[in-house]
């Protein structure tokens, strides 16, 4: 997708710290969090922390995902189902 910079928010605190740590993780999530380190071909990759209640467009896909048989991918678009809540989010960014 030619993606230079990325941001990843997630609610999990542990897990972001995990994230944004180079250090070896021995934690039995470790290898997961090695193969993302490993990944990591961008000029910029951010692991935020987000609050859930600043995090429910991930919490209503997350949901979503739950249901689904196949993968599912949107880029530069927004799925009808999650549109109240995206809108909801930045009316209160503002």
């Amino acid at each position: 997708m030619g993606f230079l910079k990325v941001e990843i928010d997630g609610d999990a605190l542990g897990v972001i710290r995990k994230l944004q740590s180079m250090g070896k993780d021995l934690s039995p999530i470790g290898c997961l969090v090695d193969e993302a380190n490993a990944i990591r071909r961008f000029r910029l990759c951010k692991f935020m922390h987000t609050g859930r209640k600043g995090n429910m467009v991930a919490h209503y896909l997350a949901k979503y995902g739950l249901e689904l048989h196949e993968e599912r991918i949107w880029v530069e678009e927004c799925p009808d189902f999650v549109m109240d809540v995206v809108i909801n989010d930045v009316l209160h960014l503002a």
